[in-house]
Protein backbone atom coordinates (compact mmCIF):
# COMPACT_ATOMS: atom_id res chain seq x y z
CA UNK A 1 0.00 0.00 0.00
CA UNK A 2 1.47 3.09 -1.22
CA UNK A 3 2.16 6.38 0.58
CA UNK A 4 -1.02 8.24 -1.43
CA UNK A 5 -2.87 5.48 -0.81
CA UNK A 6 -2.45 5.55 2.40
CA UNK A 7 -3.43 9.46 3.12
CA UNK A 8 -6.53 9.10 0.23
CA UNK A 9 -7.73 6.05 3.19
CA UNK A 10 -6.78 8.94 6.06
CA UNK A 11 -9.11 11.71 4.41
CA UNK A 12 -11.81 9.22 3.84
CA UNK A 13 -11.88 8.32 7.24
CA UNK A 14 -11.52 12.35 8.49
CA UNK A 15 -14.78 12.44 6.08
CA UNK A 16 -16.75 9.96 7.18
CA UNK A 17 -16.27 10.98 11.21
CA UNK A 18 -16.57 14.71 10.96
CA UNK A 19 -20.38 14.25 10.25
CA UNK A 20 -20.66 11.68 13.42
CA UNK A 21 -21.51 12.90 17.05
CA UNK A 22 -18.93 11.33 19.84
CA UNK A 23 -20.39 8.50 21.11
CA UNK A 24 -20.57 8.82 25.30
CA UNK A 25 -22.28 5.61 26.33
CA UNK A 26 -20.13 2.80 27.53
CA UNK A 27 -22.01 0.40 25.18
CA UNK A 28 -21.20 2.45 21.96
CA UNK A 29 -17.60 3.62 22.95
CA UNK A 30 -16.48 0.05 23.84
CA UNK A 31 -18.00 -1.51 20.42
CA UNK A 32 -16.13 0.52 18.19
CA UNK A 33 -12.88 -0.32 20.42
CA UNK A 34 -13.87 -4.19 20.08
CA UNK A 35 -15.33 -4.02 16.28
CA UNK A 36 -11.32 -2.25 15.58
CA UNK A 37 -9.82 -4.70 17.54
CA UNK A 38 -11.64 -7.22 15.38
CA UNK A 39 -10.06 -5.92 12.05
CA UNK A 40 -6.72 -5.48 13.24
CA UNK A 41 -6.70 -9.16 14.36
CA UNK A 42 -7.63 -10.08 10.74
CA UNK A 43 -5.00 -7.41 9.33
CA UNK A 44 -2.34 -9.98 11.23
CA UNK A 45 -3.78 -12.90 10.50
CA UNK A 46 -3.51 -11.72 6.62
CA UNK A 47 -0.27 -10.79 6.99
CA UNK A 48 0.99 -14.16 8.80
CA UNK A 49 -0.36 -16.06 6.17
CA UNK A 50 0.98 -13.80 3.16
CA UNK A 51 4.61 -13.70 4.68
CA UNK A 52 5.41 -17.49 4.46
CA UNK A 53 5.16 -17.74 0.57
CA UNK A 54 7.06 -14.46 -0.19
CA UNK A 55 10.92 -13.91 -0.40
CA UNK A 56 12.93 -11.22 2.66
CA UNK A 57 11.60 -7.76 0.62
CA UNK A 58 8.22 -8.58 0.04
CA UNK A 59 8.06 -10.00 3.52
CA UNK A 60 8.79 -6.42 4.81
CA UNK A 61 6.57 -4.81 2.56
CA UNK A 62 4.20 -6.69 3.93
CA UNK A 63 5.14 -6.28 7.55
CA UNK A 64 4.71 -2.69 6.65
CA UNK A 65 1.17 -2.91 4.83
CA UNK A 66 0.34 -4.31 8.57
CA UNK A 67 1.36 -1.87 10.45
CA UNK A 68 0.01 1.19 8.64
CA UNK A 69 -3.02 -0.39 8.13
CA UNK A 70 -3.72 -1.54 11.88
CA UNK A 71 -2.25 2.47 12.72
CA UNK A 72 -4.88 3.71 10.45
CA UNK A 73 -7.53 1.31 11.67
CA UNK A 74 -6.61 2.74 15.60
CA UNK A 75 -6.82 6.39 14.04
CA UNK A 76 -10.29 5.97 12.54
CA UNK A 77 -11.08 5.09 16.18
CA UNK A 78 -9.69 7.14 18.11
CA UNK A 79 -10.64 9.87 15.96
CA UNK A 80 -14.31 8.90 16.04
CA UNK A 81 -13.41 8.25 19.91
CA UNK A 82 -11.70 11.36 21.18
CA UNK A 83 -10.89 12.30 24.70
CA UNK A 84 -9.34 10.26 27.01
CA UNK A 85 -8.85 7.56 23.99
CA UNK A 86 -7.44 9.66 21.71
CA UNK A 87 -5.15 9.99 24.44
CA UNK A 88 -3.57 7.22 24.74
CA UNK A 89 -2.33 7.65 21.03
CA UNK A 90 -0.92 10.83 21.62
CA UNK A 91 1.06 9.05 24.44
CA UNK A 92 1.72 6.06 21.94
CA UNK A 93 3.29 9.15 19.23
CA UNK A 94 5.85 9.57 22.20
CA UNK A 95 7.65 6.21 22.13
CA UNK A 96 10.61 6.50 20.13
CA UNK A 97 11.99 2.89 19.16
CA UNK A 98 9.12 1.28 20.89
CA UNK A 99 6.28 1.03 18.17
CA UNK A 100 7.43 0.81 14.40
CA UNK A 101 7.87 4.36 12.61
CA UNK A 102 4.87 4.12 10.34
CA UNK A 103 2.64 3.76 13.33
CA UNK A 104 4.42 6.78 15.36
CA UNK A 105 4.16 8.67 12.31
CA UNK A 106 0.14 8.08 11.95
CA UNK A 107 -0.72 8.45 15.80
CA UNK A 108 1.44 11.75 15.74
CA UNK A 109 -1.22 13.00 13.34
CA UNK A 110 -3.54 12.89 16.52
CA UNK A 111 -1.43 15.28 17.92
CA UNK A 112 -3.12 18.13 15.98
CA UNK A 113 -4.44 16.92 12.66
CA UNK A 114 -7.22 14.00 13.98
CA UNK A 115 -10.86 14.15 12.57
CA UNK A 116 -12.35 17.65 13.20
CA UNK A 117 -16.09 17.82 13.79
CA UNK A 118 -18.38 18.68 11.42
CA UNK A 119 -19.06 22.80 11.44
CA UNK A 120 -22.91 22.31 12.72
CA UNK A 121 -21.50 20.81 16.05
CA UNK A 122 -18.90 23.80 16.28
CA UNK A 123 -21.85 26.14 15.98
CA UNK A 124 -24.30 24.50 18.85
CA UNK A 125 -21.13 25.58 20.86
CA UNK A 126 -20.93 28.57 20.20
CA UNK A 127 -24.80 29.23 20.95
CA UNK A 128 -25.05 27.57 24.20
CA UNK A 129 -21.57 29.13 25.30
CA UNK A 130 -21.88 32.60 24.16
CA UNK A 131 -25.04 32.89 23.09
CA UNK A 132 -24.05 33.89 19.02
CA UNK A 133 -23.17 32.58 15.95
CA UNK A 134 -19.50 32.33 14.96
CA UNK A 135 -19.92 35.01 11.89
CA UNK A 136 -21.54 37.47 14.98
CA UNK A 137 -18.71 37.86 17.01
CA UNK A 138 -15.74 37.98 14.28
CA UNK A 139 -15.29 40.07 11.30
CA UNK A 140 -14.19 36.50 9.92
CA UNK A 141 -14.58 32.43 10.79
CA UNK A 142 -12.79 30.17 8.94
CA UNK A 143 -15.59 26.86 9.10
CA UNK A 144 -12.67 24.88 8.32
CA UNK A 145 -10.71 23.84 11.06
CA UNK A 146 -6.82 24.18 10.66
CA UNK A 147 -5.60 22.21 13.74
CA UNK A 148 -7.42 19.01 15.87
CA UNK A 149 -6.90 17.16 18.68
CA UNK A 150 -8.29 15.08 21.53
CA UNK A 151 -10.62 17.34 23.22
CA UNK A 152 -10.92 20.33 20.75
CA UNK A 153 -10.48 21.54 17.39
CA UNK A 154 -9.05 25.43 16.22
CA UNK A 155 -10.53 27.76 13.80
CA UNK A 156 -8.88 30.79 12.47
CA UNK A 157 -10.59 33.79 12.69
CA UNK A 158 -10.33 37.62 12.72
CA UNK A 159 -11.26 40.24 14.83
CA UNK A 160 -13.36 43.00 14.22
CA UNK A 161 -10.30 45.03 15.27
CA UNK A 162 -8.04 43.55 12.17
CA UNK A 163 -6.43 41.01 14.89
CA UNK A 164 -5.76 37.15 13.91
CA UNK A 165 -7.42 35.05 15.96
CA UNK A 166 -7.27 31.02 17.26
CA UNK A 167 -10.03 30.02 18.12
CA UNK A 168 -10.50 26.55 20.00
CA UNK A 169 -13.84 24.99 20.71
CA UNK A 170 -14.44 21.65 22.48
CA UNK A 171 -16.10 18.60 21.06
CA UNK A 172 -19.54 18.32 22.43
CA UNK A 173 -20.43 15.73 24.90
CA UNK A 174 -16.71 15.34 25.60
CA UNK A 175 -16.64 15.65 29.38
CA UNK A 176 -19.28 12.81 29.55
CA UNK A 177 -17.19 10.65 27.40
CA UNK A 178 -14.40 11.03 29.69
CA UNK A 179 -16.20 10.30 32.65
CA UNK A 180 -17.60 6.94 30.27
CA UNK A 181 -14.53 5.74 29.68
CA UNK A 182 -12.71 6.44 33.35
CA UNK A 183 -15.69 4.10 34.47
CA UNK A 184 -15.70 1.42 31.97
CA UNK A 185 -11.48 1.09 33.27
CA UNK A 186 -12.30 1.18 36.38
CA UNK A 187 -14.97 -1.40 35.63
CA UNK A 188 -12.71 -3.48 33.65
CA UNK A 189 -10.57 -3.90 36.70
CA UNK A 190 -13.06 -5.19 38.68
CA UNK A 191 -11.99 -8.27 37.11
CA UNK A 192 -8.31 -7.87 38.83
CA UNK A 193 -9.52 -8.20 42.40
CA UNK A 194 -7.20 -10.40 43.38
CA UNK A 195 -4.38 -8.25 42.52
CA UNK A 196 -3.05 -6.70 45.57
CA UNK A 197 -2.38 -3.40 44.16
CA UNK A 198 -6.37 -2.98 42.64
CA UNK A 199 -6.78 0.06 44.73
CA UNK A 200 -3.56 1.92 43.93
CA UNK A 201 -4.83 1.32 40.11
CA UNK A 202 -8.29 2.78 40.69
CA UNK A 203 -6.38 5.94 42.48
CA UNK A 204 -4.78 6.48 39.19
CA UNK A 205 -7.42 6.37 37.16
CA UNK A 206 -9.33 8.72 40.28
CA UNK A 207 -6.77 11.06 39.10
CA UNK A 208 -6.79 11.02 35.30
CA UNK A 209 -10.70 11.44 35.57
CA UNK A 210 -9.53 14.50 37.66
CA UNK A 211 -6.87 15.65 35.35
CA UNK A 212 -9.24 15.54 32.18
CA UNK A 213 -11.55 17.33 33.56
CA UNK A 214 -10.05 20.03 34.38
CA UNK A 215 -8.61 19.64 31.12
CA UNK A 216 -11.71 20.81 29.77
CA UNK A 217 -12.09 24.01 31.41
CA UNK A 218 -10.75 26.39 28.95
CA UNK A 219 -10.98 29.30 31.45
CA UNK A 220 -8.35 27.51 33.56
CA UNK A 221 -6.61 26.68 30.89
CA UNK A 222 -6.67 30.64 30.03
CA UNK A 223 -5.73 31.23 33.59
CA UNK A 224 -2.61 29.08 33.05
CA UNK A 225 -1.70 30.70 29.96
CA UNK A 226 -1.48 33.61 31.16
CA UNK A 227 0.77 32.84 34.44
CA UNK A 228 3.59 31.72 31.46
CA UNK A 229 2.75 34.53 29.60
CA UNK A 230 4.07 36.51 32.40
CA UNK A 231 7.10 34.26 33.00
CA UNK A 232 8.12 34.25 29.29
CA UNK A 233 7.73 37.88 28.23
CA UNK A 234 10.46 39.33 26.82
CA UNK A 235 12.28 35.78 25.66
CA UNK A 236 12.07 33.83 22.65
CA UNK A 237 9.36 31.65 23.46
CA UNK A 238 5.93 33.37 23.31
CA UNK A 239 2.88 32.31 24.69
CA UNK A 240 -0.10 34.46 23.04
CA UNK A 241 -2.05 36.50 24.35
CA UNK A 242 -6.21 34.75 24.99
CA UNK A 243 -9.19 37.42 24.53
CA UNK A 244 -10.92 37.29 27.57
CA UNK A 245 -14.59 38.66 26.21
CA UNK A 246 -14.42 35.19 23.82
CA UNK A 247 -13.68 32.79 26.43
CA UNK A 248 -15.72 30.29 28.14
CA UNK A 249 -15.46 27.11 29.60
CA UNK A 250 -15.86 25.40 26.37
CA UNK A 251 -14.14 28.15 24.05
CA UNK A 252 -11.15 29.61 24.27
CA UNK A 253 -9.75 32.50 21.51
CA UNK A 254 -5.86 33.47 21.45
CA UNK A 255 -3.65 35.37 19.64
CA UNK A 256 -2.80 33.37 16.09
CA UNK A 257 1.07 32.43 15.96
CA UNK A 258 2.07 31.65 12.40
CA UNK A 259 4.85 28.61 11.96
CA UNK A 260 5.50 25.24 11.54
CA UNK A 261 4.49 22.32 13.66
CA UNK A 262 7.21 19.99 14.19
CA UNK A 263 6.83 17.26 11.71
CA UNK A 264 6.27 20.16 8.76
CA UNK A 265 9.41 21.53 10.39
CA UNK A 266 11.54 18.25 9.70
CA UNK A 267 10.12 17.85 6.43
CA UNK A 268 11.93 20.81 5.25
CA UNK A 269 15.22 18.94 6.54
CA UNK A 270 16.28 22.20 8.82
CA UNK A 271 19.72 22.70 9.77
CA UNK A 272 21.20 21.13 13.04
CA UNK A 273 21.54 24.79 14.05
CA UNK A 274 18.02 25.48 13.55
CA UNK A 275 17.19 21.51 15.50
CA UNK A 276 19.28 22.51 18.36
CA UNK A 277 17.85 26.01 18.96
CA UNK A 278 14.26 24.58 18.77
CA UNK A 279 15.18 21.82 21.18
CA UNK A 280 17.13 24.31 23.28
CA UNK A 281 14.09 26.82 23.62
CA UNK A 282 11.22 23.61 24.44
CA UNK A 283 13.43 22.63 27.01
CA UNK A 284 13.07 26.01 28.18
CA UNK A 285 9.64 26.31 28.29
CA UNK A 286 9.73 23.00 30.29
CA UNK A 287 12.11 23.45 32.63
CA UNK A 288 11.51 27.36 33.23
CA UNK A 289 7.65 26.43 34.36
CA UNK A 290 8.79 23.58 36.51
CA UNK A 291 10.72 26.19 38.74
CA UNK A 292 9.28 29.30 38.61
CA UNK A 293 5.43 27.86 38.43
CA UNK A 294 5.90 24.71 40.47
CA UNK A 295 3.82 23.13 37.85
CA UNK A 296 4.06 19.91 35.75
CA UNK A 297 2.97 21.28 32.43
CA UNK A 298 2.29 17.60 31.37
CA UNK A 299 1.63 17.68 27.80
CA UNK A 300 4.89 18.03 26.18
CA UNK A 301 4.21 16.63 22.66
CA UNK A 302 4.61 18.32 18.68
CA UNK A 303 1.02 19.63 18.47
CA UNK A 304 1.40 22.35 21.39
CA UNK A 305 4.41 23.97 20.24
CA UNK A 306 5.03 26.25 16.92
CA UNK A 307 8.86 26.80 14.80
CA UNK A 308 8.33 30.54 13.87
CA UNK A 309 10.19 31.98 10.71
CA UNK A 310 11.94 34.14 12.95
CA UNK A 311 13.48 31.79 15.49
CA UNK A 312 10.64 32.61 17.90
CA UNK A 313 9.02 29.07 19.87
CA UNK A 314 5.48 29.41 20.12
CA UNK A 315 4.18 27.62 23.20
CA UNK A 316 0.13 27.62 22.22
CA UNK A 317 -1.61 25.09 24.75
CA UNK A 318 -1.81 24.69 28.27
CA UNK A 319 -4.70 22.80 29.40
CA UNK A 320 -3.03 19.35 30.87
CA UNK A 321 -1.24 20.71 34.20
CA UNK A 322 -0.72 19.81 37.76
CA UNK A 323 0.32 22.32 40.46
CA UNK A 324 2.49 21.15 42.92
CA UNK A 325 1.43 21.73 46.29
CA UNK A 326 4.51 23.26 48.85
CA UNK A 327 4.92 19.74 50.73
CA UNK A 328 5.11 18.00 47.82
CA UNK A 329 7.58 20.42 46.08
CA UNK A 330 9.87 20.51 49.03
CA UNK A 331 9.93 16.59 48.87
CA UNK A 332 10.77 16.98 44.88
CA UNK A 333 13.56 19.72 45.52
CA UNK A 334 15.05 17.22 47.91
CA UNK A 335 14.91 14.62 45.66
CA UNK A 336 16.08 16.60 42.69
CA UNK A 337 19.14 17.42 44.45
CA UNK A 338 19.94 13.82 45.68
CA UNK A 339 19.67 12.94 41.94
CA UNK A 340 21.86 15.32 40.71
CA UNK A 341 24.45 13.64 43.51
CA UNK A 342 23.68 10.23 43.02
CA UNK A 343 22.74 9.61 46.47
CA UNK A 344 21.45 6.90 46.95
CA UNK A 345 20.47 6.89 50.57
CA UNK A 346 18.67 10.17 50.23
CA UNK A 347 16.83 8.65 47.61
CA UNK A 348 15.83 5.62 49.14
CA UNK A 349 13.59 7.84 51.01
CA UNK A 350 12.21 9.74 47.99
CA UNK A 351 11.05 5.97 46.93
CA UNK A 352 9.05 5.53 50.14
CA UNK A 353 7.47 8.60 50.07
CA UNK A 354 6.40 7.74 46.34
CA UNK A 355 5.20 4.46 46.93
CA UNK A 356 3.13 5.49 50.11
CA UNK A 357 5.35 3.42 52.65
CA UNK A 358 6.11 3.92 55.89
CA UNK A 359 9.86 2.75 56.03
CA UNK A 360 12.07 2.10 53.91
CA UNK A 361 11.99 -1.50 55.09
CA UNK A 362 8.88 -1.84 53.05
CA UNK A 363 10.26 -1.05 50.02
CA UNK A 364 10.30 -3.23 47.16
CA UNK A 365 14.49 -3.92 46.28
CA UNK A 366 13.61 -4.50 42.77
CA UNK A 367 11.29 -1.54 41.89
CA UNK A 368 13.80 0.83 43.31
CA UNK A 369 16.62 -0.61 41.54
CA UNK A 370 14.70 -0.36 38.55
CA UNK A 371 13.79 3.46 39.39
CA UNK A 372 16.90 4.22 40.15
CA UNK A 373 18.09 2.97 36.77
CA UNK A 374 15.60 5.33 35.15
CA UNK A 375 17.05 8.39 37.60
CA UNK A 376 20.73 7.97 36.50
CA UNK A 377 18.88 8.16 32.67
CA UNK A 378 16.99 11.02 33.26
CA UNK A 379 19.88 12.87 34.64
CA UNK A 380 22.39 11.94 32.26
CA UNK A 381 21.97 15.06 30.44
CA UNK A 382 22.82 16.94 33.49
CA UNK A 383 25.56 15.71 34.61
CA UNK A 384 26.93 15.76 31.30
CA UNK A 385 27.57 19.52 31.98
CA UNK A 386 28.44 19.71 28.18
CA UNK A 387 26.78 19.75 24.96
CA UNK A 388 24.54 16.47 24.78
CA UNK A 389 22.86 14.47 22.21
CA UNK A 390 19.78 13.60 22.89
CA UNK A 391 19.35 11.16 19.71
CA UNK A 392 22.29 9.53 20.60
CA UNK A 393 21.39 5.43 19.62
CA UNK A 394 22.70 4.10 23.26
CA UNK A 395 20.49 6.77 25.27
CA UNK A 396 17.59 6.50 23.60
CA UNK A 397 17.86 2.55 23.30
CA UNK A 398 18.48 2.22 27.28
CA UNK A 399 15.55 4.81 28.03
CA UNK A 400 13.37 2.40 25.92
CA UNK A 401 14.41 -0.70 27.36
CA UNK A 402 13.75 0.69 30.85
CA UNK A 403 10.50 1.98 29.72
CA UNK A 404 9.74 -1.67 28.74
CA UNK A 405 10.83 -3.69 32.07
CA UNK A 406 8.73 -0.43 34.13
CA UNK A 407 5.62 -1.30 32.06
CA UNK A 408 6.26 -5.35 33.03
CA UNK A 409 6.90 -4.88 36.34
CA UNK A 410 3.19 -2.70 36.67
CA UNK A 411 4.37 -1.30 39.99
CA UNK A 412 1.23 0.42 40.67
CA UNK A 413 1.89 1.48 44.52
CA UNK A 414 2.93 5.33 42.83
CA UNK A 415 1.78 8.43 44.48
CA UNK A 416 -0.40 9.72 41.00
CA UNK A 417 1.03 13.14 41.12
CA UNK A 418 4.03 11.54 39.36
CA UNK A 419 2.24 10.12 36.44
CA UNK A 420 2.39 13.27 35.02
CA UNK A 421 5.99 14.68 35.93
CA UNK A 422 6.84 10.97 33.77
CA UNK A 423 4.55 12.00 31.18
CA UNK A 424 6.29 15.15 30.51
CA UNK A 425 9.91 13.65 30.67
CA UNK A 426 8.43 11.32 28.49
CA UNK A 427 7.52 13.51 25.85
CA UNK A 428 10.73 16.20 26.35
CA UNK A 429 12.87 12.97 25.69
CA UNK A 430 10.86 12.11 22.34
CA UNK A 431 10.71 15.88 20.97
CA UNK A 432 14.32 15.87 21.43
CA UNK A 433 14.98 12.66 19.90
CA UNK A 434 12.89 13.89 16.95
CA UNK A 435 14.54 16.82 16.46
CA UNK A 436 17.80 15.14 16.95
CA UNK A 437 18.94 17.75 19.24
CA UNK A 438 22.35 18.30 21.13
CA UNK A 439 22.83 21.05 22.77
CA UNK A 440 23.94 22.12 26.52
CA UNK A 441 20.81 20.98 28.56
CA UNK A 442 23.12 20.85 31.83
CA UNK A 443 23.01 24.66 32.02
CA UNK A 444 19.72 25.72 31.35
CA UNK A 445 18.53 23.30 34.19
CA UNK A 446 21.47 23.96 36.45
CA UNK A 447 20.65 27.68 36.29
CA UNK A 448 16.94 27.37 37.12
CA UNK A 449 17.80 24.91 40.12
CA UNK A 450 20.52 26.79 41.55
CA UNK A 451 18.29 28.31 44.48
CA UNK A 452 17.84 24.70 45.93
CA UNK A 453 21.36 23.60 45.84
Amino acid sequence: MNLSVMKNKSCLLSSNIQTKKIPASSFMRMWSLGSSQARIAGHFFTYALQKHFVDDDKKQLLQNEFYLKSALQLLGTMGYLKGAIMKTGQLLANLPQALPLEMIEVFESLQFEAPPMHFSFIREVFLDELGKEPEELFAFFDKQAFAAASLGQVHKARLHNGKEVAVKIQYPNIAATINTDMKTLEFLLQAMRFKKDLRYLCSHIHDAKNVFLKEVDYLSEAAFMEKNREIFFGSQVVVPVHYPEFTTKRILTMEYLPGQHLQHFLAQNPTSEKRNHFGELISYSLIHSWFTCKTVYADMHSGNYIMMDDGRLGFIDFGCHRQFEEKRWKLQMEAEVAMLKDDREELNHFFTKLSMHETINNLDEEWADLLMQQIRWVVAPIVAKSSFDFAEQEYVTHGVQLFKKSIQKGYARIDPFYNWSNRALLGHRSLMYRLKAKFDYSSLYLNEIKDYL
